[in-house]
């Protein structure tokens, strides 16, 4: 899928101590499972060669037993890093919070760039949304996400001029809705497909409009598809 970087430990350490000061979120998964154990962790410190502490525990997190294998991926800027540990017994923190402990990695961790996680994946159903254009409300499939901007995939061949005004409109698979004007850049059809014409749209929020479920969806989704990476 992407190349992958493997960290020495002096550069495993200088990442985890940036993650550590930015509050850069990490969450973890079964080693033998395909979703997320527990998310919106942070790094709240480490001692190399031993142990890795993360905070950010609710009290509704069911945290698996001593022992049990572990992957974690961390979300700095454009890159991702993933290492796999075991779970140790867990701690508390200055304030008497729970802290969950991770063996020091035995192996390296691998590092890739954010650009090469994709959002989605060939397990996942492209999500339905509807968009409106030129007084028509069509129905679409978005097949890309990011921060700024969305893929479509519409049923039917249409004419659509560049720099077209859109409003896009769809509910995320986490229950957070997606409602937001936009503006198309790239048009390409694909004669043969199901879904023929494919617009390229960049988001243009409005002044009241609320992206940050948008970005938590975003982020917590690129963490998941991180875990299908392996070394080529």
């Amino acid at each position: 899928m992407g190349h992958a970087s493997l960290l020495s430990a002096p550069v495993l350490e200088q990442f985890l101590h940036q993650a550590r000061l930015t509050r850069a979120v990490a969450s973890l998964r079964l080693q033998a499972a395909n979703a997320r154990l527990l998310g919106d962790l942070r790094i709240h410190g480490f001692r190399p060669g031993s142990a890795l502490e993360l905070a950010g525990l609710h009290a509704r997190d069911s945290v698996p037993a001593e022992g049990t294998p572990v992957t974690l991926t961390i979300l700095l800027g454009e890159e991702v890093l993933t290492l796999e540990s075991v779970l140790l017994p867990s701690a508390q923190d200055e304030a008497g919070g729970n802290l969950l402990q991770l063996e020091w990695p035995h192996e390296s961790a691998r590092l890739h760039r954010r650009r090469d996680v994709r959002v989605a994946g060939p397990d996942q159903t492209p999500l339905r949304v509807r968009v409106g254009l030129a007084g028509r409300q069509l129905e679409a499939l978005l097949v890309n996400l990011t921060e700024t901007g969305v893929g479509l995939a519409l049923n039917e061949p249409l004419l659509v001029d560049l720099h077209a005004q859109v409003d896009i409109d769809a509910e995320l698979p986490d229950g957070a809705v997606l409602r937001c004007p936009g503006e198309v850049l790239h048009l390409t059809y694909l004669e043969g497909q199901d879904y023929p014409t494919r617009l390229g749209v960049v988001l243009h929020p409005r002044p009241d409009t609320d992206l940050e479920p948008t970005h938590r969806f975003i982020q917590a989704r690129r963490t998941d598809r991180s875990q299908s990476f392996r070394q080529p």
